[in-house]
């Protein structure tokens, strides 16, 4: 059974972390991670 957070059919819609679960564990703990974070979104665009 699949569900919107873990039915990826677009190939470059690549989860944070390298799956789900890691994606859905990391949390900014303040604003450099949380820059850090969006820096390895594979979904983000390059800065």
């Amino acid at each position: 059974m699949s569900t919107p957070e873990t039915d990826r059919t677009d190939p470059d819609d690549a989860p944070l972390g390298g799956d789900e679960t890691t994606e859905d564990e990391l949390v900014a703990d303040n604003a450099v991670e949380d820059d850090t974070l969006a820096s390895l979104d594979p979904d983000a665009a390059p800065a």
